[in-house]
């Protein structure tokens, strides 16, 4: 009897919460914040490692990128490696990446044809269409109380495509803040076999609010389970930590002006 006494205390803070409102709510809190996320640069620092055959991790190297504006778009320009400032070749290197970038920006912007949307392989919209949702409970993410909602590839479905297949091999986590209705954390795992990322791989960032305005990723973990052949080799690791947001005016942030 203890148990599901235990278990139907656990169970009371759920009740009246619907997965559909929280999510709806999310969608429209996400929108809105994206806005002012885009007026924040920051210092994002990465380290990569590898796994050996004991399991014992070893880092290989890490990376350091300013991420600014560039004609009034993100660009994360590098500017250290392994700790250390790059050497006057590849300084000239990066700044020449930049300028063209820059450029190529430019000539999108006269043409009409600036688009920077991001694709990755599971998006929100995804998400909405081929998963099942369910608010499994909640918790705290940098001390602030989160809804906790996971999400399950759609049973009896069969893929029209390649993209769709792909999706199916993964499920995801998401934590959506409980005052502002924001993602604070989500986790996509990959389940089964597929072009990306072998099972037990999985993606991990977490946002957090910054100068009581924005909300910002501050870190991200990358596990990939790689097969060469047919060997599935211990995954390799990509660990990300941002820090130093300075707001900025976006529009005032062009690097060179138009010819």
């Amino acid at each position: 009897m203890l148990p599901f006494l235990v278990f139907a205390v656990l169970l009371l803070p759920l009740c009246g919460q619907d997965v559909d409102d929280i999510l709806k709510r999310n969608r429209e809190a996400n929108k809105q914040n994206e806005e002012r996320a885009k007026q924040y640069t920051y210092v994002e620092e990465t380290e990569n490692f590898e796994y050996d055959n004991h399991g014992e991790r070893k880092k290989t190297g890490s990376e350091t990128h300013d991420v600014i504006f560039v004609e009034g778009e993100s660009y994360r320009r590098l500017v250290a490696r392994d700790g250390k400032a790059l050497p006057p070749n590849e300084e000239a290197r990066e700044e020449k990446k930049l300028q063209q970038t820059a450029e190529e920006r430019r000539k999108a912007r006269r043409k009409g044809l600036l688009n920077f949307s991001r694709t990755v392989s599971v998006s929100s919209e995804d998400l909405d269409k081929f998963f099942d949702r369910s608010l499994v409970g909640e918790e705290e993410i940098r001390g602030r109380k989160a809804w906790v909602i996971e999400y399950t590839p759609q049973k009896g479905h069969v893929p029209a495509n390649k993209h769709e297949k792909d999706v199916y091999t993964f499920q995801a986590k998401a934590w959506v803040d409980e005052e502002e209705g924001v993602t604070s954390k989500f986790v996509l795992l990959s389940i089964a076999d597929g072009s990306l990322m072998k099972p037990g791989s999985s993606l991990t960032f977490e946002n957090a609010k910054i100068n009581d305005d924005a909300w910002l990723p501050v870190s991200s973990v990358l596990d990939v389970r790689i097969q060469i052949a047919l060997v599935i080799r211990d995954s390799v690791r990509t660990e990300t930590r941002n820090s130093n947001f300075k707001k900025f005016d976006v529009k005032s942030t062009i690097t060179a002006s138009d010819h």
